[in-house]
């Protein structure tokens, strides 16, 4: 290859002779940096391999497998490194895919599988001669590759080396290394990637590659092109992105890497490591409507609604980036409304203010089944569970009929115990009630993660803790959920955007769904209770943002009473529940007095909010409501104090 041995590879074979002195002995290992990540350099059969490890590694430590040229258009492996993947190779590059290198590329895959855990079925990634590679070694062992993706490959020796002038001393090591006896023996050779492309594709093997169309060095008519016309005869596809040119100075072989993003994904796609192959998403319905937007508009409004995990760094700023990256040309206006502690019955009612107040959204991803286990010491879990997470979808498709839905079960350690003994955990079973009945797509990230769990790839203790997981976690979440997304706008190309049918009747006709805060500036003080408008409790126990320093009626007394009055079916209130939070009595219309108790199980060090429901079965119209704290309080609670920032509407 005229440009590329000439200025690029004199860098490299320098280079690998370099390498070859300086590289630790058989046995030993040095740990080298790579573009901010740790490389791990050793010997392996008299070769200089490397890992580069990922900052978190995904489960199941998938991982990519370079073979040839691992520092040339490394973009791609970058964007793997960024979501866990390994990046390995061991050098045999000079042998041109000759059986002995593929003898060594056998002894490479066992001591990477077997010693250092890495996945049993990587990609393979070649750039120009690393076809050759590849190619051959796929046909070797086509169940043990999950993808290819490759560069400019070289898929038979006749077009490169043979054909490139200043390739003279390929030739002559193509020769010694496959044992040809002369150039004719070669040029007869069968064995050739163009030649061994049956196993390939009867193990249905995703293949991509990149190429540019003047590429003189391994022209692509002889190479590519070839090979998709003859995968297309035997029944299967090669997916081809073309440039028109590549630089002068390299007769069309070097260009500016295109869609690093796509083929990053493509191999992230094929390459996951998933037990039992299976998927933990539902479709449904779809996503076209947002992905017409995206890509018609250039706009797009994202909302992420949900509780701390919703609140909290991580999987929301991937899915940032990753909707950045996958439509780079779109404007998004991405609205956070994670708040801490709140599950699906405080969503249905702040929806309105947080959310859809700021426009119509085109997507709206929503977490609660986590904090929905808040309500599992009241008489009705399941109940409060469908009518929260049913008053979120049904208003947000009352506003805006073309809102796509994702709806996303986060775990909990006692979901693993239901799934354990062949149970869906009571919120999800609700939640997927409602994805079923209005088509919105979902994702039982909690099924996957005991999945993972039992089959060992690892362990709650050790690697994800606790509902809120560490960046392990967080990025098992963010690549769920973003192949939830490759697979929604993979299926939705193309097609036109249209209406949500909204059913004609509710689930559940207590359901949340005309859900919305009244002001407490408007309910009227009987007895007792003020009107704080910054109120702070300044007791040292923790709040949440957005929940101090706010206006709120505060009573601290048994008999302070306060009444509202609404219109609708359901009323409750938000309240902050915190160490010295007590009961509650309450009366709507001429009803009986009921009693609720507002401190959680939380409250002991944190105000937190906690929305109480008073009455969801009312008859349509105007309706009293007064509230009077009661004498006595929790036996953990410090006081009988009671403190509400909202009215909740209905």
């Amino acid at each position: 290859m005229s440009y590329v041995r000439q200025r690029g590879e004199v860098w490299r074979w320098t280079t690998a002779i370099i390498l070859l002195a300086t590289w630790p002995a058989a046995g030993e290992e040095q740990v080298s940096t790579w573009r901010g990540y740790e490389r791990v350099n050793f010997t392996l059969e008299g070769r200089p391999c490397f890992l580069t490890r990922p900052k978190i590694a995904a489960p199941g430590r998938p991982w990519v497998w370079r073979t040839s040229f691992p520092d040339f258009h490394a973009e791609v492996d970058l964007e793997l490194l960024h979501h866990g993947w390994h990046v390995g190779f061991i050098n045999c590059v000079e042998m041109l895919g000759a059986d002995p290198a593929l003898d060594l590329m056998d002894r490479f895959y066992d001591h990477v599988t077997r010693e250092r855990g890495l996945a049993p079925r990587p990609a393979l990634e070649a750039v120009s001669r690393g076809g050759l590679h590849a190619y051959r070694y796929a046909a070797r062992h086509p169940r043990r590759i999950a993808c290819i993706y490759a560069d400019t490959p070289v898929m038979t020796l006749a077009s490169w080396p043979r054909e490139w002038p200043a390739a003279g001393r390929e030739w002559a090591a193509a020769l010694k290394h496959y044992g040809f006896a002369d150039e004719a023996a070669a040029l007869a050779y069968r064995g050739n990637p163009l030649d061994q492309l049956a196993p390939l594709a009867q193990a249905r093997l995703p293949l991509r590659h990149v190429i540019s169309l003047n590429d003189k060095v391994v022209p692509p008519e002889q190479n590519t092109l070839e090979a998709r016309r003859r995968l297309e005869q035997l029944g299967h596809t090669l997916d081809v992105v073309t440039v028109a040119a590549g630089t002068e100075e390299s007769h069309g072989h070097h260009f500016p890497l295109p869609e690093v993003f796509a083929s990053a994904r493509f191999i992230m796609q094929h390459s996951c490591v998933l037990p039992g192959d299976r998927e933990y998403f539902q479709l449904r319905a779809g996503l076209a409507n947002c992905l017409a937007k995206f890509q018609g508009e250039k706009s797009g409004r994202v909302a992420f609604l949900g509780g701390s995990i919703t609140h909290n760094p991580g999987w929301r700023d991937e899915l940032m980036r990753y909707l950045q990256q996958r439509f780079p040309e779109t404007r998004f206006e991405f609205v956070a409304a994670g708040i801490p502690s709140l599950g699906s019955v405080a969503h249905a009612f702040r929806l309105e203010q947080d959310v859809l107040a700021r426009g119509p959204l085109d997507l709206l991803l929503v977490e609660a089944a986590v904090n929905d286990h808040n309500y599992d010491t009241l008489p009705n879990p399941a109940e409060l569970a469908l009518r929260g997470m049913e008053g979120v979808v049904r208003h947000a498709r009352a506003v805006n009929p073309r809102t796509d839905i994702v709806l996303m079960h986060f775990v909990s350690p006692s979901d693993l115990a239901d799934y354990a003994q062949g149970r869906v955990p009571r919120p999800i079973a609700q939640h997927e009630r409602v994805a079923e009945q209005y088509g919105c797509a979902s994702l039982e990230l909690a099924r996957e993660v005991a999945d993972r769990i039992r089959v060992g790839q690892f362990t709650w203790k050790d690697d994800f803790r606790d509902v809120h997981p560490p960046p392990f976690g967080q990025r098992l979440y963010a690549n769920s959920m973003t192949r939830l997304l490759d697979a929604a706008f993979g299926a939705a190309a193309g097609a036109q955007p249209r209406d949500h049918a909204l059913p004609e009747r509710p689930l559940d006709e207590r359901s949340y769904a005309a859900g919305r805060f009244g002001k407490v500036a408007e309910a009227r003080i009987v007895q007792g209770f003020q009107l704080d408008a910054n109120w702070n409790p300044r007791d040292g126990a923790g709040t949440r943002p957005g929940f101090v320093n706010v206006p709120a009626l505060v009573g601290t007394r048994a008999g302070d009473e306060l009444e509202f009055e609404f219109e609708g079916t359901g009323c409750g209130l938000l309240v902050v529940a915190g160490p010295r939070s007590g009961r509650i009595e309450f009366r709507v219309d001429d009803g009986p007095v009921r009693q609720l108790d507002t401190y959680s199980p939380w409250s002991g060090n944190l105000h937190l909010p906690w929305p109480v429901i008073l009455d969801d079965g009312l008859p349509p119209g105007k309706h009293v409501v007064r509230v009077r704290i009661a004498p006595g309080h929790h036996p953990k609670s410090q006081g009988t104090q009671i403190v509400v920032t909202q009215l909740l509407l209905n």
